[in-house]
């Protein structure tokens, strides 16, 4: 049965997402920007590099990572014993949320770049939505850590300074 407390999730899952394809729409039809192509075009939805190097960051984008790499990191104690409440799951969810729609609003990557993220952008979504749905399901927190979204994003994105299992990855 859909209730109001599931409903939610989805909702701003799929606003997320119609927003972002607004924003890309009007950036390809905007003077000067490159068309912009489906994520499919990069192989079923699969990231790219440019020219084998990481996409560049800014600060916005940068930023809002960060909040969501401390938000999650401040929660897993909890998850990992059992112990994180439907309050904690909802605070945390709420927190991701927020800073994708940041992200999302204040995006000035190029076109490429955009597209990859735009796809890390709605894993972490997703994992927000499973984490209120159900705090300790396997589709939540474990969806954003690091062997998820926050590790696909350092390993596609130049964050000087982040770190993937322990190493800094960057180019620069």
């Amino acid at each position: 049965m859909l209730t109001r407390k599931s409903f939610l999730p989805s909702v701003a899952i799929a606003f997320a997402l119609s927003c972002w394809s607004l924003q890309v729409n009007a950036q390809a039809d905007a003077p000067g920007h490159a068309p912009v192509h489906a994520h499919d075009e990069h192989g079923g939805g699969s990231l790219s590099l440019s020219n084998g190097q990481q996409w560049e960051t800014d600060e916005a984008l940068r930023h809002g990572m960060l909040e969501v790499r401390v938000a999650v990191a401040m929660m897993t104690p909890a998850f990992e014993s059992g112990q994180l409440n439907n309050a904690q799951a909802e605070q945390l969810s709420k927190a991701v949320q927020g800073s994708v729609n940041t992200m999302i609003e204040q995006c000035k990557l190029e076109p490429e770049a955009d597209a990859d993220l735009h796809g890390i952008l709605a894993e972490l979504l997703q994992g927000s939505a499973a984490l209120e749905a159900a705090p300790l399901s396997s589709e939540g927190l474990p969806a954003l850590q690091e062997q998820e979204a926050l590790e696909t994003y350092g390993q596609y994105f130049n964050h000087v300074g982040w770190e993937v299992d322990g190493h800094t990855v960057h180019t620069h």
